[in-house]
């Protein structure tokens, strides 16, 4: 039986299972950690005093609220049902004149630009964006 003395023998510390220990650390918390998926960007429109639109056609007029609630002629939508509002507004709005988007200042900039992309879908390529206050 070989006995060790101090001289012959030497410490050594194994960093093998010290790296894997650190990367289960971070695939534990980048698995746990929360990812936003309301990632919607608010957009504050301005508001204005001094300008007043020369356009007042009701008729080609959409709200939209802040709380998703869409308004057209009267008649309330929410952003869900955005292809029903599209159906009606390509066969009821004339292409050829201004669509007025009155957008309450707290609206989501994501619910704005679905609009927006719709109407350009639809083909109306003359939208005028204003602030609404109510």
């Amino acid at each position: 039986m070989k006995f060790y003395n101090n001289k012959e023998r030497t410490l050594s510390v194994e960093i093998t299972p010290l790296i894997d220990i650190v990367f289960l650390l971070v695939i534990f918390f980048v698995v746990t950690s929360k990812i936003e998926t309301n990632q919607y960007l608010t957009l504050d429109l301005p508001q204005t005093q001094s300008f007043s639109s020369a356009i007042s056609n009701n008729a080609q007029n959409i709200i939209l609220l802040e709380s998703g609630k869409l308004i057209v002629n009267d008649q309330e939508f929410s952003m869900a049902e955005i292809d029903v509002l599209m159906a009606g507004v390509g066969v009821s709005f004339s292409k050829s004149e201004v669509v007025i988007l009155s957008i309450e200042s707290k609206a989501y900039h994501e619910w704005v630009i679905t609009l927006m992309d719709g109407l350009q879908a639809l083909g109306f390529q003359n939208l005028q964006i204003k602030t609404y206050n109510d």
